[in-house]
């Protein structure tokens, strides 16, 4: 099996975050991924956490940090695996096989490793299992990957770059669009993770939209009318599962 970096950055989210860790302890492939967590001084219990479980992590911090990408941007420069993964403090992984799933698809050494995830309301009501295959077209629409869990060749951050730190939520989304269209990537739609639609990406849908909009634009071949027509379609897609109550 390829190693595989696990990082999570995390802010005021000791008790999702314990479960979190809890589930990464429960994969059949543990001996085969370093964890690194990355927090951004929280005063909630996290550190304590941190400090009692600093034997099972190959690597934590508990400094300012200037967001989410800023934190990725960190843990990538600390990682010595094959493969990267992104995982939410209040994320979950839905079976103890989940990793190994993935990580059997590696065999041909793709640089994309995508999966499905489980999405549940704040209150804990399942609403879909989302995730599609990397479509390099499809990808200049709108997000098609659920990214929480995506398993990244590594070498690709030498090669595409770091995630651009001015970006607030949709960083991963930038990254993703300056792949080649020739990428290697594999998917499987077995669910992998179990995540919360409270995050700031599902509570700040206007914000998101709009950044989403600049990573598009920054595309040359999608441009200014390309990108407001994705941004107008992501709008009304949005507003159909607001109606059946998938969002």
């Amino acid at each position: 099996m390829p190693k595989l970096s696990l990082i999570i950055a995390t802010y005021n989210d000791a008790i999702g975050l314990a479960r979190c860790l809890d589930s990464i302890e429960q994969q059949t492939v543990r001996a085969d991924c370093e964890v690194l967590v990355f927090d951004n001084a929280s005063s909630d219990g996290t550190v304590e956490l941190l400090k009692d479980r600093s034997d099972r992590l190959d690597y934590w911090e508990s400094e300012r940090d200037r967001g989410i990408y800023h934190a990725w941007n960190k843990a990538i420069a600390r990682t010595s695996g094959d493969y990267v993964a992104f995982v939410g403090a209040d994320d979950y992984y839905a079976s103890p096989t989940a990793l190994q799933q993935l990580l059997e698809l590696t065999v041909g050494q793709p640089d994309l490793v995508s999966g499905r995830n489980a999405y549940y309301s704040a209150e804990g009501k399942f609403l879909r299992n989302w995730g599609y295959a990397w479509d390099w077209q499809r990808m200049r629409e709108s997000m098609i990957l659920s990214h929480p869990g995506l398993l990244m060749r590594r070498s690709l951050f030498d090669r595409i770059g770091l995630f651009d730190e001015r970006f607030r939520i949709c960083g991963d989304y930038d990254w993703l669009l300056r792949l080649p269209p020739d990428l290697k990537a594999v998917h499987t739609n077995q669910v992998i993770l179990c995540l919360s639609m409270g995050g700031v990406s599902n509570t700040q849908v206007g914000r998101v939209f709009a950044e989403t909009f600049r990573a598009q634009h920054r595309q040359p071949d999608l441009g200014l009318w390309r990108s407001g027509a994705y941004w107008l379609l992501n709008w009304l897609k949005y507003g159909r599962r607001k109606l059946i109550g998938l969002a």
